[in-house]
C-alpha cells in the first residue's frame, strides 16, 4: 500500500509541476499574484491542478501513520517549490519591466 502511495505522490507532484509550469510559461512578463488566478489561464491548468492535490495531498496522507513526520515535510516541500518558483518568477517579471525587455 505504501508503494500506491508513493506513486500517488510522485503522480500528484508531477502534475502539480506541468500546471505551475504552464501558467508560468503563459504568463511570461506579467506577475502572477500569489492568492488568486493569473492573468493568462492556460487551457487545461485548473484541472490538472486540481487532481494534482488531490493525488498529492491524500496520497501523502495515506503515509501519515506509518511514517512519521514525514508527509508533513513533503506537502511543506510541495508548497514552497510552488511559492519560490512564483516569487522568483514576479522578481524576473518585475526586472523585465524596469528594463523594458521580456522576461
Amino acid at each position: 500500500m505504501d508503494t500506491l502511495a508513493w506513486a500517488g505522490v510522485l503522480v500528484g507532484g508531477l502534475l502539480l509541476l506541468w500546471s505551475l509550469w504552464a501558467t508560468l510559461r503563459a504568463n511570461a512578463g506579467r506577475r502572477i499574484p500569489l492568492m488568486r488566478n493569473a492573468d493568462v489561464v492556460p487551457p487545461g491548468s485548473i484541472v490538472t491542478r486540481v487532481v494534482g492535490v488531490v493525488a498529492y495531498v491524500f496520497s501523502t496522507l495515506s503515509l501519515a501513520g506509518r511514517s512519521g513526520l514525514w508527509p508533513a515535510f513533503i506537502i511543506l516541500a510541495g508548497a514552497l517549490v510552488g511559492l519560490v518558483a512564483i516569487l522568483v518568477h514576479n522578481r524576473r517579471a518585475a526586472y523585465a519591466e524596469r528594463s523594458g525587455g521580456a522576461a
